[in-house]
């Protein structure tokens, strides 16, 4: 399926459907009016279900496996990239995630479909198929579900109203052949959406950083020789002095997070309560993000406050606060903040062993790159 033309459509949206179509905005008129656009997909899929994995990442051959097929992921990463299912065509998924950037956002906040910021910077999209809960807040812990909320939401997508989601890509002739070849008819339906989309996420594997190479082991790394003296003496930071280890450890599937949150010290009174907001008591305490393309996802923290990975060490360094719920590896036990006090050589080599996390093939695999482009 090569090269799928899309024919335009002129079919104007009558005042009377507007509450048809969404909840969201009552004053938006959504037009149905396409420029004939081009979709290039290969005549046949990329191979989504059967990557070629290193044997530390071998775990995840098994949700490839049993949650991804070839063509529902085709069809997921047309969904993720296509901005037509936003309220006003303007705002698709990748429009926050962008591949160049680990599929992260490089502004603090997002813009969504109608110009208004999103309240937190736009996680990463790394082995989202290793993880059991999503977003900053950890809301969310099903993946089906995660897929859907950025879609429906009033600030990023607009188009909360799912019935009418559906009759408007129905109106899109090149999802035809691909609900047909993913499901086995053309019929399109929510669900439907929400799996395509969840196998393309499950399917976005970064396992080929120069780290991969070292052959990454619990709590260390079994071959450092790979990686160069200066990273090495960052690794042995990372592991030692500066406890990022604690909870950023390859021990948990080499993705180099806990599943688990923390309040790392960023304000003694947090004005974000990340997961106090749903749980009392975890005031200040947020998702610990991956460190796979560390380097690429700037800028950092759920608010975005920090540009630079420079800035993120020196946090670690000199500016912990003291705030109710730190993280006990940076307490003492009078509940004061462990500042880590890193000389500014141990800083550069801790920030060039964060860079050795950094994966060109991912961000520059065409399986995962813009089909419209």
């Amino acid at each position: 399926m090569k090269n799928i033309q899309l024919t335009s459509i002129a079919a104007l949206l009558i005042f009377g459907s507007i509450s048809l179509l969404t909840n969201c905005k009552k004053d938006t008129v959504l037009p149905y009016k396409y420029e004939a656009d081009v979709l290039n997909l290969p005549d046949q899929p990329f191979k989504y279900r059967d990557q070629q994995l290193p044997s530390h990442m071998s775990h995840l051959q098994v949700v490839l496996q049993n949650k991804v097929t070839d063509h529902g992921a085709t069809l997921g990463r047309v969904l993720f990239y296509d901005p037509k299912l936003s309220l006003n065509n303007k705002t698709a998924c990748a429009s926050c995630h962008l591949q160049e950037k680990g599929f992260a956002d490089a502004s603090r906040f997002s813009i969504g479909f109608d110009g208004g910021l999103t309240k937190r910077n736009a996680s990463s999209i790394t082995n989202p198929a290793d993880m059991r809960t999503f977003f900053w807040d950890a809301r969310e812990d099903n993946l089906k579900e995660m897929v859907l909320q950025p879609i429906k939401n009033h600030v990023e997508m607009g188009m909360d109203n799912f019935d009418a989601l559906e009759k408007k890509l129905g109106l899109l002739d090149y999802y035809k052949p691909l609900f047909q070849n993913a499901f086995g008819d053309e019929t399109i339906t929510r669900d439907r959406i929400a799996e395509a989309m969840s196998q393309f996420l499950n399917s976005m594997v970064s396992a080929n950083s120069p780290f991969d190479t070292a052959i990454p082991g619990s709590w260390g790394v079994q071959n450092p020789g790979s990686l160069t003296e200066e990273e090495q003496r960052g690794l042995n930071l990372f592991f030692g002095q500066a406890q990022c280890g604690v909870c950023h450890n390859p021990s948990a599937g080499q993705g180099f997070f806990n599943e688990t949150f923390a309040d790392i010290g960023l304000d003694k009174n947090p004005a974000d309560k990340g997961l106090g907001a749903n749980t009392p008591g975890m005031d200040g305490m947020f998702k610990i993000p991956s460190l796979r393309n560390i380097a690429l996802t700037a800028p950092y923290m759920h608010d975005g406050r920090f540009a630079t990975l420079e800035e993120v060490v020196d946090h670690y360094s000199e500016n912990i606060e003291a705030s109710a719920n730190l993280h006990w590896t940076l307490k003492d036990f009078n509940g004061q903040p462990v500042r880590m006090g890193l000389a500014e050589a141990d800083k550069k080599a801790l920030v060039t062993f964060l860079k050795a996390m950094t994966d060109q093939q991912y961000i520059n695999d065409q399986k995962f790159a813009d089909p419209f482009k």
